[in-house]
Protein backbone atom coordinates (compact mmCIF):
# COMPACT_ATOMS: atom_id res chain seq x y z
CA UNK A 1 0.00 0.00 0.00
CA UNK A 2 2.14 3.29 -1.34
CA UNK A 3 2.62 5.81 0.86
CA UNK A 4 2.28 8.74 -1.54
CA UNK A 5 -1.57 9.95 0.40
CA UNK A 6 0.42 10.13 3.76
CA UNK A 7 3.22 12.24 2.30
CA UNK A 8 0.26 14.68 1.01
CA UNK A 9 -0.91 14.60 4.62
CA UNK A 10 2.60 15.90 5.47
CA UNK A 11 2.69 18.13 3.23
CA UNK A 12 -0.23 20.24 4.27
CA UNK A 13 0.97 20.31 7.46
CA UNK A 14 4.35 22.03 5.84
CA UNK A 15 2.61 24.02 3.71
CA UNK A 16 0.33 25.86 6.23
CA UNK A 17 -0.66 35.79 -14.05
CA UNK A 18 0.60 37.92 -16.97
CA UNK A 19 -0.65 36.90 -20.46
CA UNK A 20 1.85 34.59 -22.33
CA UNK A 21 4.60 36.22 -25.51
CA UNK A 22 4.80 35.68 -28.69
CA UNK A 23 2.89 32.37 -30.94
CA UNK A 24 4.96 29.50 -31.11
CA UNK A 25 6.54 28.76 -34.11
CA UNK A 26 5.21 26.16 -36.32
CA UNK A 27 7.30 23.06 -35.76
CA UNK A 28 9.45 21.83 -38.75
CA UNK A 29 11.21 18.34 -39.80
CA UNK A 30 14.34 18.30 -38.16
CA UNK A 31 17.49 17.02 -39.84
CA UNK A 32 19.18 13.78 -38.89
CA UNK A 33 23.07 13.58 -38.78
CA UNK A 34 25.68 10.39 -38.68
CA UNK A 35 26.60 9.72 -35.02
CA UNK A 36 29.47 12.62 -33.96
CA UNK A 37 30.72 10.32 -31.15
CA UNK A 38 30.91 6.72 -30.27
CA UNK A 39 29.93 5.87 -26.28
CA UNK A 40 30.99 2.97 -24.26
CA UNK A 41 27.46 1.84 -22.06
CA UNK A 42 28.26 0.93 -18.82
CA UNK A 43 26.41 0.33 -15.34
CA UNK A 44 26.61 2.72 -12.38
CA UNK A 45 24.16 1.26 -10.42
CA UNK A 46 22.51 -2.04 -10.75
CA UNK A 47 18.99 -2.07 -11.18
CA UNK A 48 15.70 -4.17 -9.18
CA UNK A 49 12.91 -6.12 -9.72
CA UNK A 50 10.48 -3.26 -8.29
CA UNK A 51 10.17 0.53 -8.14
CA UNK A 52 9.31 0.87 -4.61
CA UNK A 53 7.92 -2.67 -2.66
CA UNK A 54 4.34 -2.00 -1.08
CA UNK A 55 1.66 -4.45 -0.54
CA UNK A 56 2.59 -7.64 0.79
CA UNK A 57 0.71 -11.21 1.36
CA UNK A 58 1.80 -14.67 1.75
CA UNK A 59 -0.04 -17.02 -0.74
CA UNK A 60 0.45 -20.07 1.13
CA UNK A 61 2.10 -22.16 -1.35
CA UNK A 62 6.25 -20.81 -0.53
CA UNK A 63 5.54 -17.31 -2.17
CA UNK A 64 4.92 -13.60 -1.52
CA UNK A 65 2.77 -11.30 -2.82
CA UNK A 66 4.34 -7.98 -3.53
CA UNK A 67 3.07 -5.15 -5.30
CA UNK A 68 4.97 -2.38 -7.18
CA UNK A 69 2.58 0.93 -7.69
CA UNK A 70 4.89 2.98 -9.66
CA UNK A 71 6.32 0.01 -11.61
CA UNK A 72 2.17 -1.08 -12.36
CA UNK A 73 3.13 -4.75 -11.99
CA UNK A 74 2.46 -7.28 -9.52
CA UNK A 75 4.94 -9.17 -8.03
CA UNK A 76 5.72 -13.12 -6.98
CA UNK A 77 8.46 -13.65 -4.39
CA UNK A 78 10.00 -17.02 -3.85
CA UNK A 79 10.65 -17.16 -0.02
CA UNK A 80 13.62 -19.00 -0.11
CA UNK A 81 15.58 -17.85 -2.89
CA UNK A 82 13.69 -13.75 -2.97
CA UNK A 83 13.26 -14.91 -6.34
CA UNK A 84 11.27 -12.25 -7.97
CA UNK A 85 8.62 -13.20 -11.41
CA UNK A 86 6.16 -10.51 -12.37
CA UNK A 87 2.26 -12.14 -12.15
CA UNK A 88 0.97 -8.77 -13.71
CA UNK A 89 3.08 -6.00 -15.43
CA UNK A 90 2.54 -2.36 -17.05
CA UNK A 91 0.10 -0.57 -17.36
CA UNK A 92 -2.53 -3.29 -15.68
CA UNK A 93 -0.53 -4.29 -12.62
CA UNK A 94 -0.19 -0.44 -10.96
CA UNK A 95 -1.16 -1.91 -7.35
CA UNK A 96 -1.01 -0.66 -3.94
CA UNK A 97 -1.94 -3.21 -1.96
CA UNK A 98 -2.76 -6.51 -2.61
CA UNK A 99 -4.66 -9.62 -1.31
CA UNK A 100 -5.63 -13.14 -2.53
CA UNK A 101 -9.10 -14.04 -2.14
CA UNK A 102 -10.91 -17.40 -0.89
CA UNK A 103 -10.74 -18.89 -4.92
CA UNK A 104 -6.95 -17.87 -5.24
CA UNK A 105 -7.67 -14.88 -7.09
CA UNK A 106 -5.25 -12.20 -6.75
CA UNK A 107 -6.75 -8.50 -6.14
CA UNK A 108 -4.88 -5.47 -5.91
CA UNK A 109 -5.69 -1.45 -5.85
CA UNK A 110 -4.83 1.24 -7.75
CA UNK A 111 -3.98 4.47 -6.28
CA UNK A 112 -3.66 6.28 -9.30
CA UNK A 113 -5.70 4.77 -11.80
CA UNK A 114 -8.64 4.39 -9.18
CA UNK A 115 -9.69 1.17 -10.37
CA UNK A 116 -9.70 -2.44 -7.89
CA UNK A 117 -8.12 -5.01 -9.93
CA UNK A 118 -8.91 -8.90 -9.87
CA UNK A 119 -7.20 -11.76 -11.24
CA UNK A 120 -8.67 -15.08 -11.84
CA UNK A 121 -6.80 -18.06 -11.38
CA UNK A 122 -7.09 -18.55 -14.97
CA UNK A 123 -4.95 -15.61 -15.64
CA UNK A 124 -7.54 -13.06 -16.92
CA UNK A 125 -7.34 -9.86 -15.25
CA UNK A 126 -10.46 -7.50 -14.25
CA UNK A 127 -11.66 -4.36 -13.30
CA UNK A 128 -13.96 -4.55 -10.34
CA UNK A 129 -14.39 -1.05 -9.86
CA UNK A 130 -13.31 2.46 -11.15
CA UNK A 131 -13.29 6.30 -10.21
CA UNK A 132 -12.37 5.70 -6.67
CA UNK A 133 -9.22 7.98 -6.11
CA UNK A 134 -6.57 7.13 -3.94
CA UNK A 135 -7.66 3.34 -3.50
CA UNK A 136 -5.21 1.72 -1.05
CA UNK A 137 -5.77 -0.73 1.53
CA UNK A 138 -7.87 -3.95 1.13
CA UNK A 139 -8.56 -7.16 3.01
CA UNK A 140 -11.13 -9.74 2.72
CA UNK A 141 -13.08 -10.84 6.05
CA UNK A 142 -14.01 -14.30 7.13
CA UNK A 143 -16.89 -14.83 5.31
CA UNK A 144 -15.73 -13.49 2.15
CA UNK A 145 -16.64 -10.28 2.28
CA UNK A 146 -14.19 -7.84 1.03
CA UNK A 147 -13.33 -3.92 2.26
CA UNK A 148 -11.00 -1.46 0.83
CA UNK A 149 -10.21 2.31 1.74
CA UNK A 150 -9.13 5.25 0.19
CA UNK A 151 -6.72 7.30 1.57
CA UNK A 152 -5.22 10.75 0.75
CA UNK A 153 -7.39 11.58 -2.57
CA UNK A 154 -10.29 10.30 -0.70
CA UNK A 155 -10.78 9.30 2.80
CA UNK A 156 -13.10 6.48 3.28
CA UNK A 157 -13.96 2.45 3.78
CA UNK A 158 -16.35 0.83 0.98
CA UNK A 159 -17.25 -2.95 0.78
CA UNK A 160 -16.99 -4.58 -2.82
CA UNK A 161 -18.86 -7.59 -4.38
CA UNK A 162 -15.64 -9.77 -5.03
CA UNK A 163 -17.02 -10.82 -8.34
CA UNK A 164 -17.92 -6.91 -9.00
CA UNK A 165 -21.58 -7.78 -9.75
CA UNK A 166 -22.53 -5.16 -7.57
CA UNK A 167 -21.43 -1.50 -7.23
CA UNK A 168 -19.22 -0.35 -4.31
CA UNK A 169 -20.70 0.04 -1.04
CA UNK A 170 -19.46 3.04 1.57
CA UNK A 171 -19.00 1.63 5.42
CA UNK A 172 -17.68 4.68 6.43
CA UNK A 173 -16.37 7.94 5.21
CA UNK A 174 -13.36 9.67 6.78
CA UNK A 175 -12.62 7.45 9.46
CA UNK A 176 -8.74 9.21 9.65
CA UNK A 177 -6.62 7.55 6.58
CA UNK A 178 -7.21 4.16 7.49
CA UNK A 179 -4.50 2.28 5.97
CA UNK A 180 -3.46 -1.31 5.53
CA UNK A 181 -5.64 -3.33 7.64
CA UNK A 182 -6.87 -7.20 8.45
CA UNK A 183 -9.68 -9.04 10.05
CA UNK A 184 -8.86 -10.61 12.93
CA UNK A 185 -10.66 -13.72 14.96
CA UNK A 186 -13.75 -11.49 16.07
CA UNK A 187 -14.59 -10.28 12.35
CA UNK A 188 -13.68 -6.99 13.61
CA UNK A 189 -11.52 -5.07 11.25
CA UNK A 190 -7.79 -4.05 12.72
CA UNK A 191 -6.25 -1.07 11.70
CA UNK A 192 -3.95 2.36 11.63
CA UNK A 193 -5.49 5.83 11.71
CA UNK A 194 -2.72 7.44 10.18
CA UNK A 195 -4.38 10.96 11.31
CA UNK A 196 -4.08 10.14 14.93
CA UNK A 197 -1.35 7.60 15.14
CA UNK A 198 -3.35 4.80 16.69
CA UNK A 199 -4.40 1.23 16.23
CA UNK A 200 -8.12 0.73 16.12
CA UNK A 201 -10.74 -2.09 15.74
CA UNK A 202 -13.83 -1.35 13.87
CA UNK A 203 -17.47 -2.80 13.76
CA UNK A 204 -17.64 -3.04 9.86
CA UNK A 205 -21.57 -3.68 10.62
CA UNK A 206 -22.12 -0.52 12.88
CA UNK A 207 -19.09 1.45 12.20
CA UNK A 208 -18.27 1.49 15.86
CA UNK A 209 -14.69 2.32 16.35
CA UNK A 210 -12.75 1.76 19.62
CA UNK A 211 -8.64 2.33 20.06
CA UNK A 212 -6.63 -0.62 20.80
CA UNK A 213 -3.33 1.46 21.27
CA UNK A 214 -1.77 4.66 20.25
CA UNK A 215 1.25 6.77 20.56
CA UNK A 216 2.86 5.99 16.94
CA UNK A 217 3.99 8.26 14.64
CA UNK A 218 2.94 7.02 11.61
CA UNK A 219 1.63 3.62 11.59
CA UNK A 220 0.77 2.14 8.12
CA UNK A 221 -0.31 -1.32 8.54
CA UNK A 222 -0.94 -4.00 11.23
CA UNK A 223 -1.18 -8.04 10.71
CA UNK A 224 -2.09 -10.47 13.07
CA UNK A 225 0.11 -13.32 14.13
CA UNK A 226 0.16 -16.71 13.37
CA UNK A 227 -1.88 -17.29 16.84
CA UNK A 228 -4.24 -14.34 16.02
CA UNK A 229 -3.47 -12.96 19.18
CA UNK A 230 -0.87 -10.40 18.91
CA UNK A 231 -0.75 -7.24 15.97
CA UNK A 232 2.52 -6.21 14.37
CA UNK A 233 2.58 -2.75 13.52
CA UNK A 234 5.05 -1.08 11.27
CA UNK A 235 5.57 2.80 11.88
CA UNK A 236 7.07 4.37 8.51
CA UNK A 237 8.10 7.40 10.37
CA UNK A 238 9.98 5.66 12.75
CA UNK A 239 11.36 2.42 10.88
CA UNK A 240 9.75 0.55 13.72
CA UNK A 241 8.29 -3.13 14.04
CA UNK A 242 5.81 -3.12 17.42
CA UNK A 243 3.77 -6.30 18.39
CA UNK A 244 0.75 -5.23 20.08
CA UNK A 245 -1.59 -7.36 22.15
CA UNK A 246 -4.54 -7.14 20.55
CA UNK A 247 -6.69 -8.01 24.07
CA UNK A 248 -5.25 -5.10 25.57
CA UNK A 249 -2.66 -2.65 23.98
CA UNK A 250 0.62 -3.54 25.62
CA UNK A 251 2.88 -2.66 23.22
CA UNK A 252 6.84 -4.02 22.57
CA UNK A 253 9.12 -3.11 20.37
CA UNK A 254 10.37 -5.98 18.21
CA UNK A 255 12.72 -4.63 15.64
CA UNK A 256 14.21 -1.23 14.88
CA UNK A 257 14.80 -0.94 10.90
CA UNK A 258 15.39 2.02 8.78
CA UNK A 259 12.47 4.50 8.19
CA UNK A 260 10.43 3.89 4.88
CA UNK A 261 8.46 1.14 6.19
CA UNK A 262 5.16 0.26 4.27
CA UNK A 263 3.45 -2.92 4.72
CA UNK A 264 3.97 -6.74 6.15
CA UNK A 265 2.37 -10.59 5.86
CA UNK A 266 3.21 -13.07 8.40
CA UNK A 267 3.80 -16.26 7.53
CA UNK A 268 2.86 -19.52 8.92
CA UNK A 269 6.26 -19.97 10.87
CA UNK A 270 5.44 -16.45 12.27
CA UNK A 271 8.17 -15.29 10.31
CA UNK A 272 7.47 -11.24 9.34
CA UNK A 273 7.79 -10.03 6.21
CA UNK A 274 8.18 -6.04 5.83
CA UNK A 275 8.28 -4.17 3.02
CA UNK A 276 10.07 -0.67 2.94
CA UNK A 277 9.42 1.34 0.01
CA UNK A 278 12.31 3.94 0.37
CA UNK A 279 15.28 1.03 0.06
CA UNK A 280 13.20 -0.65 -2.48
CA UNK A 281 13.39 -4.01 -0.56
CA UNK A 282 11.72 -6.86 1.75
CA UNK A 283 13.19 -8.34 4.57
CA UNK A 284 12.48 -10.87 6.89
CA UNK A 285 12.28 -10.53 10.67
CA UNK A 286 12.53 -12.99 13.62
CA UNK A 287 9.97 -12.13 16.14
CA UNK A 288 11.74 -14.15 18.45
CA UNK A 289 14.58 -12.83 18.70
CA UNK A 290 14.13 -9.62 16.83
CA UNK A 291 17.15 -10.77 13.95
CA UNK A 292 16.36 -9.37 10.24
CA UNK A 293 17.84 -10.71 6.94
CA UNK A 294 17.29 -9.57 3.80
CA UNK A 295 14.87 -11.21 1.03
CA UNK A 296 14.97 -9.49 -1.89
CA UNK A 297 17.61 -6.03 -1.99
CA UNK A 298 18.29 -3.23 -3.88
CA UNK A 299 20.68 0.01 -4.04
CA UNK A 300 18.55 2.71 -5.89
CA UNK A 301 14.01 2.80 -5.75
CA UNK A 302 13.04 4.66 -9.06
CA UNK A 303 15.24 7.26 -9.80
CA UNK A 304 14.66 9.34 -12.17
CA UNK A 305 15.88 12.88 -12.34
CA UNK A 306 20.15 13.40 -12.39
CA UNK A 307 22.21 16.35 -12.02
CA UNK A 308 25.90 17.30 -11.75
CA UNK A 309 27.51 20.59 -10.68
CA UNK A 310 29.76 21.40 -13.11
CA UNK A 311 32.66 22.13 -11.30
CA UNK A 312 33.00 18.54 -9.79
CA UNK A 313 35.86 16.65 -11.24
CA UNK A 314 34.36 13.64 -9.49
CA UNK A 315 31.28 13.67 -11.54
CA UNK A 316 29.11 12.55 -7.97
CA UNK A 317 25.66 12.82 -8.94
CA UNK A 318 22.58 14.02 -7.32
CA UNK A 319 19.65 10.97 -8.17
CA UNK A 320 16.14 12.04 -7.36
CA UNK A 321 14.98 8.69 -5.97
CA UNK A 322 11.29 9.36 -6.11
CA UNK A 323 11.60 8.08 -2.04
CA UNK A 324 15.01 9.71 -1.35
CA UNK A 325 17.51 12.73 -2.37
CA UNK A 326 20.98 10.70 -2.61
CA UNK A 327 24.26 10.89 -3.92
CA UNK A 328 26.05 8.93 -6.08
CA UNK A 329 29.79 8.35 -7.34
CA UNK A 330 29.34 8.76 -10.93
CA UNK A 331 32.87 6.81 -11.12
CA UNK A 332 32.13 4.00 -8.79
CA UNK A 333 28.37 3.82 -7.76
CA UNK A 334 29.11 4.27 -4.08
CA UNK A 335 25.84 6.03 -2.56
CA UNK A 336 27.27 8.55 0.15
CA UNK A 337 24.25 10.31 1.53
CA UNK A 338 20.63 9.71 1.97
CA UNK A 339 17.78 11.54 2.40
CA UNK A 340 14.42 10.18 3.25
CA UNK A 341 11.11 10.93 2.69
CA UNK A 342 8.54 10.73 5.58
CA UNK A 343 11.33 10.98 8.48
CA UNK A 344 12.22 14.24 7.18
CA UNK A 345 10.40 17.01 5.09
CA UNK A 346 11.31 16.07 1.87
CA UNK A 347 8.38 15.20 -0.34
CA UNK A 348 8.90 12.66 -3.01
CA UNK A 349 11.60 13.89 -5.84
CA UNK A 350 11.36 13.43 -9.17
CA UNK A 351 13.39 15.99 -10.55
CA UNK A 352 16.56 17.71 -9.15
CA UNK A 353 18.39 20.97 -10.74
CA UNK A 354 21.10 22.68 -9.19
CA UNK A 355 21.86 26.96 -9.02
CA UNK A 356 25.51 27.88 -6.95
CA UNK A 357 24.07 27.57 -3.64
CA UNK A 358 20.81 25.28 -4.02
CA UNK A 359 19.26 22.35 -4.64
CA UNK A 360 15.75 22.54 -6.50
CA UNK A 361 13.69 19.37 -6.01
CA UNK A 362 9.75 18.85 -7.95
CA UNK A 363 6.99 16.24 -7.35
CA UNK A 364 4.31 16.22 -9.61
CA UNK A 365 3.13 13.42 -7.22
CA UNK A 366 3.28 15.45 -4.51
CA UNK A 367 2.18 18.95 -5.83
CA UNK A 368 5.45 20.89 -4.90
CA UNK A 369 8.63 22.23 -5.22
CA UNK A 370 11.56 22.05 -2.71
CA UNK A 371 14.88 24.58 -2.29
CA UNK A 372 17.94 22.93 -0.73
CA UNK A 373 21.04 24.53 0.41
CA UNK A 374 23.39 22.59 -1.15
CA UNK A 375 25.97 22.49 1.63
CA UNK A 376 23.82 21.39 4.50
CA UNK A 377 21.16 19.70 2.54
CA UNK A 378 18.63 21.90 4.53
CA UNK A 379 15.19 22.28 3.34
CA UNK A 380 14.65 26.35 2.54
CA UNK A 381 11.36 26.45 0.99
CA UNK A 382 8.42 23.91 0.16
CA UNK A 383 6.07 25.50 -2.86
CA UNK A 384 2.91 24.10 -2.99
CA UNK A 385 2.17 23.45 -6.93
CA UNK A 386 -0.96 20.93 -8.28
CA UNK A 387 -0.50 21.60 -12.03
CA UNK A 388 1.52 18.59 -13.02
CA UNK A 389 4.86 19.84 -11.43
CA UNK A 390 8.11 18.62 -13.79
CA UNK A 391 11.15 20.14 -14.39
CA UNK A 392 12.23 23.28 -12.07
CA UNK A 393 15.61 24.93 -12.10
CA UNK A 394 17.04 28.48 -10.19
CA UNK A 395 17.45 31.30 -12.72
CA UNK A 396 20.10 33.55 -11.96
CA UNK A 397 17.88 36.03 -10.03
CA UNK A 398 17.18 33.50 -7.81
CA UNK A 399 13.77 33.32 -9.14
CA UNK A 400 12.08 29.20 -9.80
CA UNK A 401 11.20 28.71 -13.19
CA UNK A 402 9.04 25.62 -13.18
CA UNK A 403 7.51 23.22 -16.32
CA UNK A 404 3.63 22.54 -15.55
CA UNK A 405 3.46 19.70 -17.60
CA UNK A 406 -0.95 19.92 -16.99
CA UNK A 407 -1.52 23.05 -17.84
CA UNK A 408 1.34 23.54 -20.41
CA UNK A 409 3.44 26.37 -19.26
CA UNK A 410 6.21 27.39 -17.87
CA UNK A 411 5.36 29.57 -14.47
CA UNK A 412 8.06 31.80 -12.60
CA UNK A 413 8.01 31.91 -8.94
CA UNK A 414 9.55 34.56 -6.95
CA UNK A 415 10.51 34.48 -3.28
CA UNK A 416 8.31 35.98 -0.32
CA UNK A 417 5.11 34.48 1.22
CA UNK A 418 3.59 33.67 -0.34
CA UNK A 419 5.33 32.99 -3.41
CA UNK A 420 4.58 35.51 -6.25
CA UNK A 421 4.19 33.30 -9.48
CA UNK A 422 3.57 34.61 -13.12
CA UNK A 423 3.29 32.81 -16.22
CA UNK A 424 6.14 32.94 -18.56
CA UNK A 425 4.62 31.58 -21.39
CA UNK A 426 1.83 28.80 -22.37
CA UNK A 427 0.53 26.51 -24.79
CA UNK A 428 3.03 23.94 -24.19
CA UNK A 429 2.30 20.00 -24.75
CA UNK A 430 3.14 18.41 -22.06
CA UNK A 431 6.54 20.34 -21.03
CA UNK A 432 8.99 18.06 -18.44
CA UNK A 433 12.73 18.64 -18.91
CA UNK A 434 14.50 22.24 -18.41
CA UNK A 435 17.89 23.03 -19.22
CA UNK A 436 19.21 26.52 -19.00
CA UNK A 437 20.65 28.92 -21.67
CA UNK A 438 21.59 31.71 -20.16
CA UNK A 439 24.75 32.92 -21.76
CA UNK A 440 23.17 33.67 -24.83
CA UNK A 441 22.98 37.03 -25.77
CA UNK A 442 19.06 36.83 -25.50
CA UNK A 443 18.88 34.12 -22.50
CA UNK A 444 16.66 31.25 -22.53
CA UNK A 445 15.78 27.52 -21.68
CA UNK A 446 15.29 24.46 -23.51
CA UNK A 447 12.16 22.69 -22.76
CA UNK A 448 11.36 19.18 -23.58
CA UNK A 449 7.74 18.39 -24.58
CA UNK A 450 6.68 15.21 -24.09
CA UNK A 451 3.48 14.74 -25.99
CA UNK A 452 4.02 17.46 -28.76
CA UNK A 453 7.75 15.39 -29.26
CA UNK A 454 9.94 18.86 -29.78
CA UNK A 455 12.48 20.74 -27.91
CA UNK A 456 11.21 24.35 -27.72
CA UNK A 457 13.28 27.03 -26.34
CA UNK A 458 11.60 30.26 -24.31
CA UNK A 459 13.22 33.23 -24.39
CA UNK A 460 13.30 34.51 -20.76
CA UNK A 461 12.53 37.96 -21.23
CA UNK A 462 9.14 37.98 -22.74
CA UNK A 463 8.34 34.22 -23.31
CA UNK A 464 8.54 33.56 -27.04
CA UNK A 465 9.09 30.39 -28.20
CA UNK A 466 11.43 28.81 -30.97
CA UNK A 467 11.34 25.13 -31.65
CA UNK A 468 14.34 24.10 -31.88
CA UNK A 469 13.20 20.18 -32.64
CA UNK A 470 10.44 18.11 -33.61
CA UNK A 471 9.35 14.98 -34.67
CA UNK A 472 11.43 12.98 -31.36
CA UNK A 473 9.17 10.48 -29.57
CA UNK A 474 8.78 11.29 -26.10
CA UNK A 475 11.34 13.43 -24.62
CA UNK A 476 12.19 13.70 -21.51
CA UNK A 477 15.58 14.51 -19.35
CA UNK A 478 17.59 16.84 -21.18
CA UNK A 479 21.36 18.38 -20.05
CA UNK A 480 23.70 20.28 -21.38
CA UNK A 481 27.35 18.82 -22.71
CA UNK A 482 30.65 20.98 -22.15
CA UNK A 483 30.62 21.15 -25.81
CA UNK A 484 27.37 22.90 -25.94
CA UNK A 485 25.07 20.32 -27.30
CA UNK A 486 22.17 19.11 -25.50
CA UNK A 487 21.64 15.29 -24.71
CA UNK A 488 18.30 14.13 -24.36
CA UNK A 489 15.82 10.80 -23.84
CA UNK A 490 14.34 10.38 -26.36
CA UNK A 491 11.95 7.91 -24.32
CA UNK A 492 9.08 7.13 -26.85
CA UNK A 493 12.03 5.80 -29.22
CA UNK A 494 14.42 4.36 -25.61
CA UNK A 495 17.11 5.99 -27.26
CA UNK A 496 19.78 8.83 -26.44
CA UNK A 497 20.00 11.41 -29.26
CA UNK A 498 22.66 14.75 -29.17
CA UNK A 499 20.77 17.92 -30.81
CA UNK A 500 22.99 20.51 -32.13
CA UNK A 501 21.20 23.76 -30.70
CA UNK A 502 22.72 26.06 -33.62
CA UNK A 503 21.50 23.44 -36.14
CA UNK A 504 18.72 21.61 -34.62
CA UNK A 505 20.38 18.08 -36.36
CA UNK A 506 20.15 15.55 -34.40
CA UNK A 507 22.35 12.22 -33.50
CA UNK A 508 21.43 8.23 -31.70
CA UNK A 509 23.98 8.19 -29.46
CA UNK A 510 22.20 5.39 -28.07
CA UNK A 511 19.28 2.77 -28.85
CA UNK A 512 17.33 0.24 -26.93
CA UNK A 513 17.54 1.54 -23.56
CA UNK A 514 15.41 0.07 -20.60
CA UNK A 515 14.15 3.46 -20.17
CA UNK A 516 9.99 4.19 -20.19
CA UNK A 517 7.33 2.59 -18.20
CA UNK A 518 4.02 3.45 -19.49
CA UNK A 519 2.11 6.26 -18.19
CA UNK A 520 -0.63 6.14 -15.56
CA UNK A 521 -4.07 7.40 -15.83
CA UNK A 522 -4.10 9.83 -13.19
CA UNK A 523 -0.71 11.07 -13.55
CA UNK A 524 0.96 14.26 -15.66
CA UNK A 525 2.42 13.63 -18.56
CA UNK A 526 5.84 12.05 -18.62
CA UNK A 527 5.23 10.11 -15.63
CA UNK A 528 8.61 9.04 -14.36
CA UNK A 529 10.78 10.84 -16.28
CA UNK A 530 13.94 9.89 -17.40
CA UNK A 531 16.73 11.63 -16.05
CA UNK A 532 20.01 12.87 -18.12
CA UNK A 533 23.27 14.73 -16.81
CA UNK A 534 26.56 15.33 -18.46
CA UNK A 535 29.94 14.99 -16.52
CA UNK A 536 32.91 17.12 -17.37
CA UNK A 537 34.51 14.79 -18.92
CA UNK A 538 32.03 14.76 -21.17
CA UNK A 539 30.46 11.39 -19.73
CA UNK A 540 26.32 10.96 -19.93
CA UNK A 541 24.15 9.75 -17.20
CA UNK A 542 20.97 8.38 -17.12
CA UNK A 543 18.25 6.80 -15.39
CA UNK A 544 16.61 3.94 -16.18
CA UNK A 545 12.65 3.84 -14.69
CA UNK A 546 12.41 0.26 -16.28
CA UNK A 547 15.11 -0.85 -14.35
CA UNK A 548 15.76 0.70 -11.05
CA UNK A 549 19.30 1.46 -12.60
CA UNK A 550 22.00 4.15 -13.25
CA UNK A 551 23.61 4.41 -16.91
CA UNK A 552 26.69 6.10 -17.95
CA UNK A 553 27.95 6.40 -21.25
CA UNK A 554 31.48 7.16 -21.95
CA UNK A 555 33.08 8.69 -24.80
CA UNK A 556 35.25 6.37 -26.87
CA UNK A 557 38.82 7.03 -27.57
Amino acid sequence: MYRFPYASLIACLLLGCQPPAAAPQAPTDTPTEARPQAYRKEVVVAGSPFQGVHGLAVDGHGHLLASNLLGQSVHSVDLQSGAVSTLVGPPLGGADDVTLGPDGSIYWTGYFSGQLMRRTPDGKVHVLAANLPGLNSLAFRRDGRLYFTQLGRADALWEMDPQGNKPPRQVLPKPGFLNGFEFGPDDRLYGPILLKGQIVRLNVDTGAMEVVADGFTMPTAVNFDARRENLYVVDVARGELTRVKAATGEKKLVAQLPTGLDNLAVGPDDQVYVSNMVDNDIRVVNPADGSVRRLVESRLTVPSGLAIAPEDADERLYVADVYALRRVGGRDGEITETTRVLSTRMTFPMHVSLSAKHVVLSSAYLGSVQVLDRASGDILRTIPNTNGVQGAIELADGALLVAEATTGKLVRIEGGEPAKTTVLTEGLSGPVGLVADTEAKEPGVYVTEVRAGRVTRVRLSDGTRSTLASDLQAPEGIARHPDGGLIVAEVGKKQLVRIDPATGRVAVLASDLPIGLPESEGLPPGYVPTGVAVGRSGTIYLSSDVESALYRFVPSP
